[in-house]
């Protein structure tokens, strides 16, 4: 009997992951740059909220869409900060993460054959969410000549009869580009156009350098009544285990089902993570900015030392905390092969630097390679120090 999880991978970032633990395990020494874990603490102040919350046995069931006092935190934020035009809390669904929040909210969306407009590359989950709801997932290729913006006129050029809504990802991982308001803006005149629903992930929304600004898609005028706004807690408040995310919608008939899937699948995010929650969204900001500095810092140094590698061309992030390259024509190969998990297996084997081969994030990712910044400053000055001459000494 085969059923449509069979057609879900188990991700080649674990596999990565997975072979670093290992060495780790036998004693070597290995640097994590194959995924995007934030290396900082949570902030002081949401620490002492958990804590209390302990304290005050606060440890019971709560609502299943989110304690009031954090709704209320987020109507707050999303209000003020993002310019979203929320009606009231109850436009708000808190979920176990945002990729919890992703799964249902595609589960909520899509009929069997419906079709989701995505960039590619994309971060994998993406695709295999609107799979797993029944969807079919449509590409759209980035182009590094572009500076991996997305394409208005391709995007609406993808449009067909089943097309359900266009997904957008700004900062956007893999390649940490920072889409334009210019660019949000045509691609929400399009699902106006068309009537179509936006989904917009927004994960990344504070780590963002150089004095770019992050436009929220739910926004602009021609998006608000039709746009999702997906948000997490893991990269601003580096709160990665604890697991919270966030919806912020119009539709009355999505937030319904959205109400009921929560209650199916967790009925209720952990009590004491969304008291911290709303701390951190109701306190100082000081410490997410100060994050934000320290990851640019380490896009730099990073990025000097690949201006410094043979075989592969870096593009310069302007936000998220990952560093995207091509592969060059003369790469040698490692063990017979000359694809992006060649060069992935070669640093792991020869260095025990970690990376993601570009394939892992959709078709337009193949032939190229993937390094996070998220972790810590001492391993990618160390990954930085040792990345020019691992890739110098490779004879293929």
């Amino acid at each position: 009997m085969t059923n449509i999880i069979d057609q879900v991978s188990l991700g080649a970032i674990v596999q990565v992951r997975d072979r670093l633990l290992e060495q780790q395990a036998r004693g070597r020494k290995v640097l994590r740059l194959e995924s995007g874990d934030p290396s900082f603490d949570i902030p002081t102040n949401v620490r002492e909220a958990m804590e209390k919350a302990l304290r005050d046995g606060l440890t019971h069931y709560t609502a299943s869409t989110g304690i009031p006092a954090l709704r209320e935190a987020i109507h707050r934020k999303v209000t003020k900060e993002n310019g979203l035009d929320v009606p009231d809390p109850d436009s708000v669904v808190v979920t176990n993460g945002a990729m919890h929040g992703l799964y249902i909210l595609f589960q909520a969306l899509l009929d069997p054959a419906d079709e989701v407009i995505l960039p590619d590359p994309m971060w994998t989950e993406i695709s295999e969410n609107i799979r797993l709801a029944g969807g079919v997932p449509v590409p759209v290729q980035l182009r590094p000549e572009a500076g991996y913006q997305y394409d208005p006129h391709k995007i609406e050029a993808s449009i067909t009869a089943q097309t359900r809504a266009i997904f957008v990802n700004t900062p956007h991982n893999p390649t940490g580009a920072v889409a334009s308001r210019e660019t949000l803006e045509a691609i929400a005149a399009i699902a106006e156009k068309h009537n179509l629903l936006l989904v917009s992930d927004e994960a990344y929304e504070h780590v963002i350098f150089d004095g770019e600004k992050h436009t929220s898609l739910g926004s602009l005028p021609a998006a608000r009544g039709r746009t999702v706004s997906v948000f997490s807690m893991s990269k601003t408040y580096a709160m990665s285990g604890l697991r919270l995310g966030y919806l912020v919608l119009h539709d009355a008939k999505i937030l319904d089902r959205l109400k009921k899937l929560v209650r199916c699948t967790i009925n209720g995010v952990n009590s004491v993570t969304q008291y911290g929650a709303a701390a951190a969204l109701n306190g100082p900001q000081e410490a997410t900015q100060v994050m934000a500095r320290e990851y640019q810092m380490r896009r730099d140094v990073l990025f000097d030392a690949l201006e410094e590698s043979p075989y592969v061309k870096a593009f310069k992030p302007r936000g998220a905390f990952y560093m995207w390259a091509r592969i060059q024509p003369d790469w040698p190969g490692y063990a017979g092969k000359s694809d992006d998990w060649s060069i992935t297996n070669y640093l792991i084997d020869q260095s025990a630097i970690g990376s993601a081969p570009g394939s892992a994030f959709g078709p337009a990712g193949a032939g190229h390679i993937r390094f996070a910044f998220s972790c810590s400053t001492a391993q990618v000055k160390e990954a930085a120090g040792l990345l020019p001459g691992v890739l110098r000494a490779a004879k293929g």
